[in-house]
Order: structure tokens, then sequence, then C-alpha cells
């Protein structure tokens, strides 16, 4: 069996002095390129430099607003919503293709990267609300597959291993109308391209109700929140995933930081968002490497070859700085390997 690889969710808190929304007007503007760049490549500079095998674009904007404000721009579509497919590209990963060919030339390797991209149900419930519209809701998937065919053609100094939908919503939001045949179809006009240029598809569920929906599809790879909720484990078949082998990205680390935070306060009594050097006990104390090798260790010996990638929980955006995400980018990498040394022959 290969190696259990280590992949993060994309987003990150912006660096001190920086803010979500001036990363938005800023992509959205193109007046303060130089910033902007510096900002992303040094975000993935350090990715790699913590451990992350195949890291993902940092993202420090809205991921349904990113592509959604796009495709609700007239200029950028032929029709409201059927978007230009030259008009559906991803700013951050011709930000990136530059430190991945300072990669390869460093280490004679071609850098594989992670490429986080909304799913057509949340984008579809952020521009339509609860009203089933199946053909919008199928115009949308094309979309998205509109901006899966560009991110192809901006990897030129890197390889694109895993794409991945972000679809928090399935499986644990009641405003979904839709029929599973609906969903289903969605699914597969959104994920069919990845497959075919041999990447792996990725859906990101925060729960995987709905992961058996998710095997009639093209999706290949499952990722969901194992490290908040060990409960989730017990809803997988093993046996449904060797049949229409998909595979698992495991959450290993904990992401859900108001909750680490609150543990933090109880255990040590104080107000950690007020005396903030408690805070680097989420990294020193709760969410160490041997916790993350443990919770692999919990996983495996119930899924065994059918985990290909481990994984924070989710992003990182809310985090209250980057020093303390990296810090769990790093004490995640560490875990993974070390389970890797000790248990993959």
């Amino acid at each position: 069996m290969q190696d259990i690889i280590f992949i993060d969710g994309g987003s990150l808190p912006t660096p001190e002095g920086t803010t979500r929304e001036w990363v938005k007007t800023a992509a959205e503007n193109r007046d303060e390129d130089e910033k902007l760049f510096s900002v992303i490549r040094e975000a993935f500079r350090r990715k790699i430099d913590v451990g992350v095998h195949v890291p993902t674009y940092p993202q420090f904007r809205d991921m349904i607003g990113q592509f959604l404000d796009i495709i609700k721009d007239e200029k950028n579509c032929y029709e409201p919503y059927v978007l230009k497919e030259e008009n559906a590209k991803i700013l951050e990963l011709e930000i990136i293709d530059e430190v991945a060919k300072q990669y390869r030339e460093e280490t004679g390797e071609t850098l594989e990267v992670r490429v986080c991209v909304a799913g057509p149900t949340d984008l579809y419930l952020q521009a339509f609300g609860e009203t089933d519209y199946a053909d919008a809701y199928h115009v949308l998937a094309l979309d998205i597959e509109d901006f899966i065919k560009q991110a192809f053609v901006a990897a030129k100094n890197f390889k694109i291993k895993v794409i991945a939908l972000d679809e928090p919503s399935l499986g644990i939001n009641d405003r979904i109308q839709f029929s599973d045949a609906d969903i289903v179809s969605a699914l597969t006009v959104a994920s069919a391209y990845a497959r075919k240029q041999g990447a792996d598809m990725e859906i990101h569920l925060h729960s995987p109700l709905k992961y058996k929906l998710v095997c009639e599809t093209p999706i290949n790879v499952i990722g969901f929140e194992y490290a908040a909720s060990p409960s989730y484990l017990s809803l997988l078949d093993k046996q449904v995933l060797e049949d229409s082998n998909t595979y698992i990205r495991l959450g290993v680390s904990r992401t859900d930081i108001s909750s680490l935070i609150g543990i933090v306060n109880e255990t040590y009594g104080v107000n950690a968002w007020k005396d903030r050097e408690y805070m680097q006990k989420i990294v020193t104390d709760l969410e160490t490497p041997k916790v993350v090798k443990k919770r692999l260790e919990t996983g495996y010996s119930v899924l065994g070859d059918r985990i290909k990638y481990a994984s924070p929980d989710c992003g990182l955006a809310f985090w209250p700085d980057q020093e303390l995400a990296f810090k769990l980018l790093e004490n995640t990498a560490k875990g993974v390997n070390e389970f890797n040394a000790e248990n993959i022959r």
C-alpha cells in the first residue's frame, strides 16, 4: 500500500495587516497585485515548508462568493449564469504557478497540488435558495466544470493531483429539495472532466451521511470531519467503498476553533481570547502529532487501504492567526508521517 497523503483544506487566516475584505477587493480590482501575489505565494510556500504533501492553493476569499461572483457577472456569461469557459479562472492558481516553478528548479520534481472548487449544490443554495430549479442546478454544475477545465490550463508548472468539490450542505442541510437523481447528475457533470485528466476527484462533506449517493458518481474520494466527530466513522461501509472503488480523505486534526478554545478555557480556567498565550495549548496539548497519529490508526483499523488522504477536518480561515494555523498543519504532517513510517509497508 502507498503512504497516506497529507493534504490541507485550503483556507487560512490572512496575515497580520491584511483582511479577507482586502483580499477580495484586491483580487477583483487587480490594483494591488504585488502585495496580493506576495501574500498568496508566501502562504503557499509555508504550506510546503511545514510538510503538506499536496498543498491546496491558499484561500483567503469566501469559497462560494469567489466563484459565484464570477458566474453572476453578466460580462463573463453568454446568458445569465451560463459562463464563458475562458472566464472561469481561479486567480490563485496563476499566482502559485511561480512558486511551483521555483520548487521544480530547486528539487527537480513537479509539485502536486490540490484545487478546491465550490460544489454545485452549495452554489445553488446561495444563488437560488430552496426552490428546486433543476435546469439552473445543471447549469451551475457546467460552470464548475469550466472552472476545473481552466484549472488544468493554469497548471503550467505543477500537476493537479486532486480536484475537490466543497459541498458541506450535502447531508446536513434540509433545505436541499433536489432528488437523489438530480444530485447524482450535477455531481457527475462537475466531476467527470477531472477524472478524465487522471486527477483524483474529492468531495468535501462535513458529514458522510450522503456518501452512498456520491459513490454513484465519478467522484472517487470522500472527505469528512472525523477528528471532531469520530462517530462519523461508523456511518461508512467499507464494502460499499470497495465495490465503487471509492477512497476516503480522513479529517485527522480538529479545526473547530471555538470548541478548541472552549476546551482550553475550561481546562486552564482562563479566557484564551484575552490571554492569547493560552491558545498555544491547542497545538501543544490538544492537536498534537501523537493525537493525529492515534486518530489515523483508529480510522485505518476500520477502513484500511480505503484511506488515501488525511487532512485537517476543514479549512483554517477563522483561526486567530497564521502562526497557530501553520503549527496545526505542521503537527498534522508529523502525525501522518509517523503513521506512515510505522504502518505502511
